[in-house]
């Protein structure tokens, strides 16, 4: 399979930074869904007193 580029553009930089960025979200997301749902159950508690 073809990746097309821009021609001017330098192809290893370009897949690096990639690289770093789809690992990087695939921490983070989690990492945020994971305080969303804390927070949820700290609004819960705090409601329930």
């Amino acid at each position: 399979m073809r990746v097309l580029t821009h021609p001017t553009a330098p192809a290893r930089p370009r897949l690096s930074s990639r690289h770093s960025e789809s690992t990087m979200s695939r921490y983070v997301a989690p990492l945020g869904f994971t305080l969303a749902a804390v927070w949820v159950a700290v609004l819960f508690v705090l409601a329930g007193r």
